[in-house]
């Protein structure tokens, strides 16, 4: 058990990205798999990962493949699709240099040759709320509206996207970002007999085309002894 999670989560207490999405509530009131990954801290005596299959992941229309390849060369998205993919996601918590905690999300699909899609989570001021800064040098910052609904579920929503430009945050307008990368709906929910395990669904709509990715997949949350 987090050492640091007091009978309710708190801004003194927890340095974690996440904090504002869980605050308030009691260790009770939160799964235990959202425990382990969303709030992770740097102090931690165990590493988390979240192991299992993506049970499919997919890209429409097919004339666009050409660009989700593209996206996967820059590291915004994961350019292969496929069905019944083994997977894991390893949380990295730690603090930026201004202090600020942030997680790293390592992700793996063990397709014939493994591909990579790695995150950055962070807390942006500006919005209130959670981003993820992905692709390569973390160039694009992805802003997201976190909720955690009891008694099981996490969603996110995207709220805005910029681009980060020698450690400055460029907000795009948003006819130019929902363009570019549509809209992004996830889910994560826990299950209701063991907290150990949880659903993940992902959604990009874009306001043309539809929806053009998305993907399902199941995990189990996985202690592991500290290696540093």
């Amino acid at each position: 058990m987090n050492k640091l999670i007091v009978s309710r989560v708190n801004s003194m207490t927890l340095n974690t990205p996440l904090n504002k999405v869980f605050l308030g509530y009691t260790e009770q009131e939160i799964p235990l798999a959202f425990r382990e990954q969303f709030l992770a801290t740097p102090e931690r005596e165990y590493d988390v990962v979240l192991e299992g299959r993506m049970h499919q992941i997919w890209h429409r229309p097919v004339w666009l493949r050409p660009l989700f390849w593209l996206l996967g060369l820059l590291g915004i998205l994961v350019p292969r699709t496929g069905r019944d993919i083994p997977a894991k996601l390893v949380v990295v918590p730690g603090y930026l240099p201004n202090g600020q905690p942030y997680h790293q999300w390592n992700r793996t699909f063990t397709f014939e040759a493994p591909v990579k899609f790695n995150t950055t989570v962070v807390f942006d001021e500006k919005f209130n709320n959670l981003a993820d800064q992905v692709g390569v040098g973390r160039f694009l910052h992805m802003v997201w509206e976190g909720k955690f609904i009891p008694p099981r579920s996490f969603t996110l929503e995207t709220i805005t996207n910029a681009i980060r430009v020698g450690g400055r945050i460029w907000y795009l307008p948003k006819g130019v970002w929902l363009f570019l990368l549509g809209r992004v709906k996830f889910i994560q929910q826990a299950h209701a007999d063991d907290e150990r395990f949880v659903d993940v669904d992902l959604r990009i709509l874009h306001p043309v085309f539809g929806e053009v990715f998305g993907y399902t997949g199941t995990f189990q949350a996985v202690r592991y002894a500290r290696t540093k």
